[in-house]
């Protein structure tokens, strides 16, 4: 997904947008118990909206292709999705479902579990923007999601096949339920994507594999070109050369991981869009998630460029990694896109 020169990249990306509602909660309820949190937070969410919202603080014009229903929630998202900057022209309304809707339960050690609906994702129709529009994009980025629903699907397959035409790359990021739900399907489509994005816990689900380098490695077996697999706080691990590398995390106090990995591929494809070698990339993907799990909900305050400078600005790390880390420090003061 390189590029020689830092000139505005673009972006077009297929997947959900949800609202999320999260409730922070000391502990998790016994089963027929109750469990009340200080309060809701409604935050602008789904695997789709979160990278979009994600990479264009980078600098990168991105264009979103998704469904939401015929309510505010949907009107919400729309709105919050163009006041940063996102392209919404591809984003349709549906009056078969409301806005996909998802409860967050996030505990004290930052972990979630999710409750809710798709909803409209479901339902979204073939794009009624025009082809070339879309194909003006410099790369495609598809989710694992869209490959459950036979309209959304056959959309993301045209772009596959519309993209690799002209040349042009895509990425694929896997999710945990298509990884339970259509393991075959998302086997089979590993060798059609240039770039695919999956956590430890999804590649094992894939696999069969419960360790992670056993698991990268039958990803790779399997026909995945460049693999990218998150390890949540334990970094992630890549391909340099014919070596696996695990790249070091960033330490942060872990208050919500909701859209982590999100804010995660958005730094990693922003990289690579521009041109940046892969360890540079991975590290900053890892400085980037660990900025979004240092807060709460997912939605705009993944957008935190600053914040990621900063981890990268204050933590130092061991051996060759302390250079590429200022690197990566020298890449974005020299920016002038963010």
């Amino acid at each position: 997904m390189g590029r020689k020169k830092d000139s505005a990249p673009s972006l077009l990306v297929l997947g959900d947008l949800n609202m999320d509602m999260i409730g922070r909660v000391d502990e998790w309820p016994a089963p027929g118990g109750e469990c009340l949190c200080p309060r809701l937070e409604l935050h602008c969410g789904g695997v789709g909206a979160n990278c979009a919202l994600a990479i264009a603080p980078w600098g990168i014009k991105v264009r979103l292709l998704g469904c939401v229903g015929q309510d505010r929630f949907g009107d919400h998202l729309l709105d919050t999705l163009r006041k940063t900057g996102v392209d919404v022209r591809g984003v349709q309304r549906s009056s078969r479902s409301l806005t996909g809707i998802l409860y967050i339960n996030v505990t004290r050690d930052g972990q979630r579990t999710f409750f809710g609906s798709r909803g409209a994702n479901q339902f979204m129709r073939p794009p009624d923007v025009p082809a070339g529009s879309l194909l003006s994009s410099t790369a495609a980025h598809l989710v694992g999601y869209s490959f459950l629903n036979p309209v959304p699907e056959k959309i993301a397959r045209q772009i596959l096949r519309q993209f690799h035409s002209r040349g042009k790359q895509v990425s694929l990021d896997v999710g945990m339920e298509p990884s339970k739900r259509i393991p075959k399907k998302i086997l089979r489509l590993l060798p059609q994507v240039d770039l695919l994005f999956v956590s430890s816990d999804e590649a094992a689900i894939l696999t069969g594999k419960s360790n992670p380098p056993e698991s990268f490695l039958q990803l790779q077996r399997a026909g995945a070109k460049e693999i990218v697999m998150k390890l949540g706080k334990r970094g992630c691990l890549i391909t340099d050369g014919e070596i696996l590398r695990e790249v070091p995390s960033f330490a942060v106090r872990i208050m919500d991981s909701t859209g982590a990995g999100d804010a995660f591929t958005a730094a990693f494809l922003q990289a690579r869009m521009r041109g940046w070698p892969k360890l540079e990339a991975a590290l900053a993907a890892n400085a980037a998630g660990a900025a979004a799990a240092s807060r709460v909900g997912a939605g705009t305050i993944l957008s935190d460029v600053a914040a990621t400078r900063k981890l990268l600005r204050t933590q130092r790390l061991k051996g060759t990694w302390e250079g590429i880390r200022l690197q990566i420090l020298s890449r974005i003061q020299k920016a002038r896109s963010f």
